[in-house]
């Protein structure tokens, strides 16, 4: 279903003044209404073209988000490990295994411990 709006606008788009100074509101209705139809199947035609093209583009932006929140999720358990890590190690002198102090660490995945 095409709105009623992109139809209007697309009609002013196609329509033609016949003479100068002419504008849509002033045309002779019957002409108006064979415009308003012509944009309509022009749209009808398109539509099924813009929306896959739109999703294709969804799709690719969903994918790059996750893309980027696994990457940023990657770094910031790395410098969690790395930072952690070091304090835990000052400052427990390293008496505890290193495995203790990376069951903390928030970025970091339950099945990557």
């Amino acid at each position: 279903m095409i709105p009623d709006e992109a139809v209007e606008a697309a009609a002013q788009a196609l329509w033609t003044p016949s003479n100068e100074g002419d504008t849509w509101e002033s045309e002779y209705e019957p002409y108006k209404e064979h415009t308003r139809a012509e944009a309509k199947r022009a749209l009808e035609v398109a539509a099924p073209h813009l929306l896959a093209h739109e999703r294709e583009q969804t799709r690719l932006a969903h994918l790059d988000a996750m893309v980027n929140r696994e990457t940023k999720r990657a770094e910031l358990e790395a410098a969690w490990n790395d930072g952690h890590l070091m304090g835990w190690n000052e400052a427990t002198a390293n008496t505890l295994p290193e495995r203790d102090s990376l069951w903390r660490n928030p970025y970091r995945k339950p099945d990557d411990a």
